[in-house]
């Protein structure tokens, strides 16, 4: 009887978890997929370009590993796909903040060299005052 049980017991249990896994992998598809669109929209083309390119193929070789029924494969794929379209993103993003930092760093060094030639003519100023009270 126990044997029996086993028997009916076990497909039962790798049917569902075969089932989830088939979900999960789908959901992480379009996870991949949606990362890589906003990696893109960040700009990832143009600096993280090895990246988002690994993360197209891992995604496409996660669609083919579902479509043959590989699901657990193409879960590891679209997972993988996932986590290289953040890194693109987040590549992307921290360049785009260096950028900000270098623009806003070439202002501060403009508006300190204009501050000394104001400061230079304000003491030549002083001086002539002082010498025209003389």
């Amino acid at each position: 009887m126990k044997r029996l049980i086993l028997f009916l017991f076990i497909p039962i249990l790798f049917g569902c978890g075969n089932k989830q896994i088939k979900i999960l992998a789908e959901e992480t598809m379009d996870n991949a997929r949606t990362s890589i669109t906003i990696a893109e929209k960040h700009g990832a083309r143009d600096i993280a370009v090895n990246e988002i390119n690994a993360a197209e193929d891992m995604l496409s070789n996660a669609e083919t590993a579902h479509f043959a029924g590989d699901v657990e494969r193409a879960y590891r794929l679209a997972l993988r796909g996932y986590l290289h379209a953040r890194i693109a993103t987040e590549k992307s993003i921290a360049s785009q903040h260096e950028e900000n930092v270098m623009e806003a760093r070439a202002l501060l060094d403009y508006g300190q060299k204009i501050t000394e030639e104001v400061v230079e003519k304000l003491e030549t100023l002083k001086e002539e005052l002082s010498n025209m009270k003389k």
